[in-house]
């Protein structure tokens, strides 16, 4: 990996901030677990303020407990709620522990579940777009664990759609203001709060939590670049590193370190956005992304097996579709488009763009490895069939507010084809649907697949429907998929017990050796 001097004395900058720690660390490192991340949580410890993906995830899966998770067989496992029941396609009843309880001695109960429920139907609640794909008709307490859902209409994925779902005690929502709960929540997952600034999360032990955690503290900061992060664990001052590039494995694995190379829900991808949200293209709100041949030329314009290669040293393999290949619906006769820059020029031509045309890619910063040389590979093979593209790196913070605002400037954004936390192919159609209300592309083909795939009950049925919604959306060039999803930890030699289910980190199982 080339380092530059902005990056070294970043790292060297980073470190000395680590070394200088709190007070809590200052006293307890030996039994501190300390993780150096690429971003910080947008909305910190408010669990409903923002989507429910990354990085907010790593974050919260130390403080919170979701509903279920998915695990690293891809089947659904009992969480905060330990059992469910369909009773008809559209009622199901779900029971929760009844031994979850929060920081401040409290217990999760069907009463506290129903008032989460209630604050994301409020106006406020409202603006996290995780209710956006729950259509519930109703929702009530039916006991003192157990809360029955009735949807709209069928929906196959209302548990799974529950691993994002977290059980933040509502009562003290109410009682501190969201403000102060935002700063200091209150959770039962295997750590609470002791403080947390804009940048740095510092927890202890919630050692009455049902997964109480080995390590007594952990310290998350924000570390946005790879440099400074890889510096953090040589050195000793990071445990577990997030997102390290391919470059730093021999490195890191020769110091002793882990390195770890796991499957990750997403496809390295770019959305190509149909809907001309700038108003710059004067053609009845439309980009040339609208046109099915200006999204398969641009798919035909990138090298994947060179990016692959050159930039992942073989780790990963090409993409051709919406869907990684641990997901639900996963196609595996679905081939990626050949390199063919001839033939990518040819459509551009036949599309009425013979001299190409520019675009603006507004882009997440530190999402996946290599993630910046990666966008800078794709925009130098698209300039090489005429498409200019202007590559406008983000942070997050600021890329969610463009997401839930359609305040796009560009026609693109990238890694777009996330999969968690459900695991499921559909996932991305969120915001690849044309009745979506966020959604980056309209491609009126591929409707009728999508509205069936999200009522189908039968789940062998509805793979058969995933899997041709994978066929099609490669026919249609849905988006510019590049390559599968690989997430790179480094973990230091004095770690025991990281695991790793699709990005969500098993925080209780980590401890230290002092």
């Amino acid at each position: 990996m080339h380092r530059n001097v902005s990056s070294v004395l970043g790292s060297a900058l980073v470190l000395a901030s680590l070394a200088a720690g709190g007070s809590v660390l200052a006293q307890d490192a030996r039994d501190t677990l300390r993780v150096a991340m690429y971003s910080k949580a947008p909305s910190r410890g408010n669990v409903y303020g923002v989507p429910n993906t990354w990085p907010s995830m790593f974050w919260w899966e130390a403080i919170y407990d979701s509903f279920v998770r998915v695990d690293d067989k891809t089947q659904l496992r009992p969480h905060a709620a330990e059992s469910w029941e369909l009773v008809n396609n559209t009622t199901w009843r779900v029971k929760f522990k009844p031994n979850v309880e929060f920081s401040n001695g409290r217990k999760n109960d069907a009463a506290n579940v129903v008032a989460i429920f209630d604050y994301l139907h409020s106006e406020q609640g409202k603006s996290a777009s995780i209710i956006r794909n729950v259509k519930l008709a109703s929702y009530k307490a039916l006991d003192a664990n157990t809360v029955e859902f009735v949807t709209q209409e069928p929906d196959p994925l209302l548990v799974a759609k529950f691993a994002g779902f977290y059980t933040a005690d509502m009562k003290a929502w109410a009682e501190m203001g969201l403000e102060a709960f935002t700063a200091r929540p209150v959770t039962s997952g295997p750590f609470k709060v002791v403080s947390w600034n804009d940048n740095e999360m510092v927890a202890a032990a919630h050692d009455k939590s049902w997964r109480a955690p080995k390590a007594k503290n952990l310290r998350m900061t924000e570390v946005p670049e790879p440099p400074a992060r890889v510096a953090a664990l040589e050195s000793g001052q990071s445990d577990i590193i997030i997102n390290m590039g391919p470059d730093d494995i021999a490195r890191i694995r020769g110091a002793g370190h882990q390195a770890i190379i796991d499957p990750a829900p997403y496809v390295v991808s770019l959305a190509l956005f149909t809907e001309d949200f700038a108003n710059k293209w004067n053609k009845g709100g439309k980009t040339p992304f609208a046109d099915r041949r200006v999204r398969q030329a641009v798919n035909y314009a990138i090298d994947r097996n060179a990016l692959v290669k050159d930039l992942f040293g073989g780790i990963t393999e090409p993409s051709g579709q919406p869907a990684a290949p641990q997901t639900f619906g996963y196609n595996p006769d679905v081939k990626p488009y050949p390199h063919d820059p001839a033939k990518a020029r040819a459509l551009l031509a036949e599309a009425g763009y013979p001299n190409g045309f520019s675009i603006l890619m507004e882009t997440q910063t530190g999402a996946i490895p290599q993630g910046r040389e990666v966008l800078q590979a794709i925009a130098n093979d698209l300039g090489k069939v005429g498409v200019k593209t202007d590559v406008r790196s983000l942070p997050f913070a600021e890329w969610v507010g463009k997401l839930i605002g359609k305040k796009w400037e560009g026609e693109s954004t990238s890694f777009s084809m996330f999969h968690s936390p459900m695991i499921d192919v559909s996932v991305p159609f969120v915001w690849y649907s044309c009745q979506a209300p966020q959604r980056f592309t309209c491609v009126e083909e591929l409707e009728p697949l999508i509205s069936a795939q999200a009522k189908e009950m039968d789940r062998s049925k509805r793979q058969a429907i995933l899997r041709d919604l994978m066929k099609k959306s490669n026919e249609e060039a849905l988006s510019i998929t590049v390559m599968d999803g690989k997430d790179i930890t480094g973990v230091a030699k004095r770690v025991r017990g990281f695991g790793l289910w699709h990005r969500v980190v098993l925080y209780e199982n980590i401890s230290v050796d002092g």
